[in-house]
């Protein structure tokens, strides 16, 4: 099963940007106050599924100075343009992959984030809060056809957060990630881990 979530970006913005809004809409999703960081990770590889490079942080120059939503330009064989990066969650072992990918000419839509999280309740949740972000940043469009926590149509990145936020309650992180995904009946129960903790 695929899991990922999309948002078309509409402009651009900065990474730095991103993570800020990312940690904020995970808080009003599940009710909390702080959320861990997210750290962005480029350069990181992997041979048969395995990590053989844990790539390099981006600091807070680089995501200040690194932007997502410009034109990307094909590669030498004419396939879209993309970049690949991977989202950390600090205090865990739980990540979400980010391919920000340039259909252009094919659409006219501009590039699209496309957020793969590890199969978690904390990866799947910050995959989702990152991006509603996006959209809710850019006025792109929120796509989740494949999770499908909402009904076919939710598109409007406020109105998936006030219909499916958390009242304000004890517990950690990962615990608000799975209470989170739970109040989803359809889902019937997946993801099974909650998390990857180290």
């Amino acid at each position: 099963m695929s899991v990922d979530l999309e948002a078309t970006v509409a402009r651009p913005i900065s990474l730095a940007e991103v993570v800020t809004a990312a940690r904020a809409t995970l808080a009003e999703l599940l009710g909390m106050t702080t959320t861990p960081e997210l750290i962005i990770v480029t350069d990181r590889r992997y041979e048969q599924g395995r990590r053989v490079d844990s790539g390099r942080r981006l600091d807070a120059a680089e995501l200040r100075a690194t932007t997502i939503g410009d034109r990307i330009d094909r590669t030498p064989d004419g396939m879209p343009g993309a970049i690949h990066l991977e989202v950390d969650v600090a205090g865990f072992e739980d990540s979400v992959w980010l391919l920000v990918i340039d259909h252009e000419p094919e659409t006219d839509t501009g590039p699209e984030a496309v957020f793969s999280p590890y199969r978690t309740c904390v990866g799947v949740v910050v995959a989702l809060a990152m991006a509603l972000a996006v959209t809710d940043l850019t006025g792109g469009q929120f796509t989740d056809d494949q999770i499908r926590l909402l009904r076919p149509g939710h598109s409007d990145p406020r109105q998936v957060v006030t219909a499916t936020r958390l009242p304000p309650e004890p517990g950690d992180f990962a615990e608000r990630c799975e209470r989170y995904l739970r109040q989803f009946a359809h889902l019937r129960g997946w993801p099974r881990d909650v998390s990857m903790r180290p």
